[in-house]
């Protein structure tokens, strides 16, 4: 490689590490990623906007003899990822981190490579579907996968409102749920900030512009990394995505959705899967409960924030069931038996019913997560479920 190339890259990496110590906050992967065996690689993937960049330079400025840069660098096109990193360790660099590493086709054999040479380790990271990807050149053996999950509730405040709210864990929100919300009572006011404006850490009057941004990528680059896509397919993902910001998250029904948005039902479920895999959508399938012919519609869930993105006027009990969602390991929903109501979700065997302040309990769950600030059981405020992460 070119000797002003690698200048360029290792000066540029500095100038990045020294710009990443104005974010002294830290995703909750973040200790995670540190603690990781030198034995492996360490590869974190996750949907654009939610602080890949920032936690890689982070992990780079606490690393000894460490360098950063993007694979999607234009100046780095014509070289492959193996040259790069070969250049790099020959002038001394020892821990290489890389972002964007998935715009390179052959990313996972380059790594796999690195590894097996043993004279340096790499820090990654890629779309949400680098995970899909990784089994292709065997890399279970050399590189541990992490997930970065969108911002949660909790480091929104921690990050953009100078809160300090540690993670707890579910079993300790039901346990303390009074304690919790009372100290933590300030939180609640941010909710509708949240489902705004969270999720994603972009900020300022540029907000949408650069979710829309995102949008647009995911769209024509990390779904074009799965399968090849085409311009309607783009154009028919795009109205999928407003369809679901504009109804409730109702038990979904692949064949009214196919039919009202004139979709092939076979590319329909396709496409929702590959929406998850890149992370705009969380696909909840229903439990098997008694009585109940189960048959395998979801309840789909757009990730934070897209939902208020999407549509500029979302239902309130849509707002408040997505929240949730996308905080909680939900196990599976239960469905509607006719002429019954029942409860929302099963997380770790807990019957959990989200609703607003004046839910009440017909449906028998073990908790009400409410909007009201109500400790007595069933109910704990809605809120301090966006303290799990």
């Amino acid at each position: 490689m070119d000797a002003a190339i690698i200048e360029k890259i290792i000066v540029n990496s500095e100038k990045l590490k020294e710009w990443a110590s104005q974010y002294p906050k830290k995703r909750y992967l973040y200790e995670k990623a540190l603690g990781v065996s030198g034995e492996y690689f360490v590869g974190i993937c996750g949907l654009r906007g939610i602080g890949k960049t920032v936690l890689l330079l982070q992990l780079a400025r606490v690393a000894e003899n460490s360098v950063y840069f993007s694979a999607d660098a234009t100046y780095l096109s014509p070289y492959s990822l193996y040259d790069v990193v070969d250049a790099l360790r020959k002038q001394g660099f020892r821990n290489i981190f890389i972002d964007e590493i998935h715009v390179n086709a052959a990313w996972a054999e380059d790594v796999k490579t690195v590894y097996d040479e043993h004279d340096c380790r790499l820090f990654f990271s890629g779309s949400s579907s680098l995970k899909i990807r990784q089994s292709g050149a065997d890399l279970s053996r050399r590189a541990i996968m992490l997930e970065l999950l969108p911002v949660s509730f909790r480091e929104y405040l921690n990050i953009r409102r100078e809160f300090e709210i540690p993670r707890y864990p579910f079993e300790e929100l039901l346990a303390n749920r009074r304690d919790i919300a009372l100290k933590h009572s300030e939180a609640a006011q941010y909710f509708d900030e949240y489902m705004r404006f969270g999720g994603v850490l972009y900020s300022g009057e540029g907000f949408r512009e650069a979710v829309e941004n995102s949008i647009e990528k995911i769209i024509t680059r990390d779904l074009a990394a799965l399968r090849s896509i085409s311009i309607k397919y783009e154009a028919d993902v795009k109205r999928l995505l407003y369809h679901l910001a504009a109804s409730q998250p109702y038990e979904f029904s692949y064949n009214s959705v196919s039919q009202k948005l004139g979709l092939d039902k076979t590319l329909l479920i396709r496409m929702l899967a590959d929406l998850q895999n890149v992370g705009l959508l969380k696909i909840v399938l229903p439990c098997r409960n008694v009585g109940v012919d189960v048959k395998k519609e979801p309840k789909v869930y757009l990730t934070v924030p897209y939902r208020c993105f999407f549509s500029a006027s979302p239902e309130r009990g849509a707002l408040r069931e997505e929240f949730f969602a996308n905080h909680a390991p939900i196990d599976g929903y239960y469905k509607t038996r006719r002429g019954e109501k029942t409860p929302d979700f099963k997380v770790s065997d807990v019957v959990v019913e989200v609703g607003g302040s004046s839910k009440k309990a017909v449906q028998n769950p073990d908790v009400i997560a409410s909007e009201a600030m109500v400790f007595d059981a069933p109910r704990a405020p809605l809120f301090i479920f966006g303290f799990l992460y």
